[in-house]
């Protein structure tokens, strides 16, 4: 087995979330060093991450009335995970990804986004190999987004489709809440506190809209904004890393899609983007000058080599969807915002978030 299937065994054993409401991240960090090229990292990766995670519970499968009655109720995480295991046991996990996905898209901001991160990174690895191990890393996946399942205020997708100019337009002019008292807490929390604030519903609801054919060009707009707020807003790293990480990861789900359902999940991804960003932006934040990031910013090769050395999976996972999103799309500003992930993201000592 490889390096990435080596890790998966161990982190099945263990549960979704740790310390109530952290996410697991162990298996999209091995996962995302498996991509960046630094495998030979991720049995380190992989001691220093486990010890925080404890057993996961046994579950059973839910049938159907059952598991529309328990989405969102994370104690039922382990039923969750035998359901989706059983789903996956025979015949195309791609049809499983197509008939499972679209119901969650309105939740997409289940566990601070990583539901859908981690089905993400495990249909990349399907990608690359079907194996029962892999299938497992799928079906946990699913059972995060759909224990945490979490929809947050407005119903987007009633805007006009638009160009990716307007777009910009729309990043641009995000509402903000300005209340440092708001963002205590984790992610997910944080972001509930929007319910009070009309003007992020009133903003969601007027987005613009993704066609087929502008879907790829639409979530690359997401995904610049976000970065260029990570490099302006460093007193919010963790949070704008997941505005960004969360529409790119929704690239991996795209070709399994219909594209009317791409497209919705465009608009939920940008949902989330702006949660984040209303809640956590802050209109008078000072970017950091740092040489050391600048003079790394010139070169992939050493952006992804402090990154994999830093055994860290928020800087493990920024760098990679950066590095995916500047070859897709090349911008200085991936390079820039990697680099900083790469030397600047530690959370050893910190207060997790997410």
């Amino acid at each position: 087995m490889s390096n990435y299937d080596d890790a998966l065994e161990r982190f099945h054993r263990v549960d979704l979330e740790y310390a109530d409401g952290l996410a697991n991240h162990g298996p999209m960090g091995a996962e995302a060093l498996e991509s960046l090229g630094h495998q030979a990292l991720i049995p380190a990766f992989v001691d220093l991450y486990s010890p925080r995670l404890l057993m996961l519970e046994v579950g059973r499968p839910l049938g159907d009335a059952e598991a529309h009655a328990s989405l969102g109720d994370v104690s039922r995480r382990g039923d969750w995970v035998a359901t989706y295991e059983a789903r996956l046991a025979g015949g195309d996990w791609r049809a499983v990804v197509a008939s499972e996905v679209p119901p969650l898209l309105p939740g997409l901001f289940a566990g601070a986004g990583h539901g859908l991160l981690r089905v993400g990174h495990a249909v990349r690895g399907l990608e690359r190999e079907d194996s029962v191990l892999r299938r497992h890393e799928l079906a946990r996946g699913l059972a995060h987004w759909a224990a945490r399942y979490q929809t947050l205020p407005g119903l987007p997708g009633r805007g006009r489709f638009a160009s990716p100019v307007e777009l910009r337009t729309a990043l641009a002019d995000w509402p903000l809440v300005g209340e440092a008292e708001l963002r205590k807490g984790l992610l997910l929390h944080a972001v509930a506190r929007l319910e009070g604030f009309r003007a992020f519903a009133k903003v969601v609801e007027e987005v613009p809209l993704p066609t087929a054919d502008s879907l790829d060009v639409y979530l690359g707009e997401i995904c610049r904004a976000a970065a260029g707020l990570y490099l302006a807003q460093p007193q919010a790293r963790i949070a704008y890393l997941h505005a960004l990480t969360i529409p790119s990861a929704l690239r991996f789900l795209v070709p399994h899609l219909s594209a009317q359902d791409a497209c919705r999940g465009a608009v939920h991804a940008l949902q989330a983007f702006g949660a984040l960003h209303s809640i956590y932006g802050e209109s008078q934040a000072t970017p950091e000058l740092d040489e050391e990031v600048v003079r790394v910013s010139q070169d992939w090769d050493e952006i992804r080599y402090h990154a994999a050395r830093s055994i860290q999976e928020h800087s493990i996972k920024m760098t990679e969807a950066c590095w995916r999103e500047d070859r897709n799309a090349p911008d200085p500003v991936f390079r820039r915002a990697a680099a900083d992930a790469a030397l600047k993201i530690d959370g050893r000592g910190q207060p997790s978030v997410c």
